[in-house]
């Protein structure tokens, strides 16, 4: 592990789950495209439960849209949780370069983060992770 962080030796070994092996740089992150219908012209929570529940079956769980927030300038990821049968709000923290949902573990852009969040649980969440992006 030499002098890595744990979050950069577990970035790196996620990288290499994901085919992302041999030189290490941000392009290895670019496997998850977000379609346009996950940015959700909101910035209120119930408008996009309302989205969720109105589709054609019932929401997933992990099902997925980004908002706008009311109060700050980033934005909000909407995640459905079956267990409450309504939708968590996690804000997009954006500092420099990185973006982020929790300051321990920071990503280069979006999609890697989103990429992240497929295979580990949300924060304050044990088993919820991001399963589909929301779609019309």
């Amino acid at each position: 592990m030499g002098d890595e962080s744990p979050n950069e030796h577990k970035r790196k070994r996620n990288l290499l789950k994901h085919g992302g092996g041999g030189e290490e740089s941000d392009e290895d992150y670019e496997n998850v495209q977000l379609p346009d219908s996950v940015f959700i012209d909101s910035t209120e929570t119930s408008f996009v439960e309302k989205l969720f529940r109105e589709g054609p079956v019932p929401p997933q769980d992990g099902l997925y849209g980004i908002r706008n927030s009311g109060t700050k300038t980033t934005k909000v990821l909407v995640v459905w949780d079956v267990s409450i049968n309504k939708a968590r709000n996690y804000r997009l923290f954006e500092e420099g370069d990185c973006i982020f949902l929790e300051a321990e573990l920071t990503f280069p852009n979006l999609p890697s983060l989103i990429e992240h969040y497929y295979s580990h649980p949300l924060p304050q969440h044990g088993s919820l992770c991001l399963q589909k992006p929301y779609s019309l």
